[in-house]
């Protein structure tokens, strides 16, 4: 491990430190994606087209494939979940309009 990234990880274990000492008085914290949090903390907000802990030269193709879009649903399949989405938030809708009445 480079001195560089030595100091990364200690200031990142020194971050989750005192969230977990802030967590221990203060019940209002919430620690979902507490990780991801630290990490833009540290290191910053992401960068378009990096792969963070890869090194500065690593792009998405290299690092995923030039064939990773092979994973996004088509168009039809969109629209399908987009329609399923909307029908839910309507049965949501109806469910809470029933309740309050």
């Amino acid at each position: 491990m480079s001195s560089e990234a030595a100091e990364i990880m200690e200031k990142l274990k020194d971050k989750k430190a005192e969230y977990e000492a802030t967590a221990s008085t203060d019940r209002s914290v919430n620690f979902e994606d507490i990780d991801n949090r630290i990490i833009n903390e540290v290191l910053g907000p992401e960068r378009y087209g990096r792969v963070r802990f890869q090194g500065s030269g690593v792009n998405p193709t290299q690092y995923f494939g030039s064939t990773s879009h092979q994973y996004m649903p088509s168009g039809s399949q969109s629209q399908a979940e987009v329609q399923r989405l909307k029908d839910q938030i309507v049965q949501i809708q109806a469910s809470t309009d029933e309740q309050i009445s």
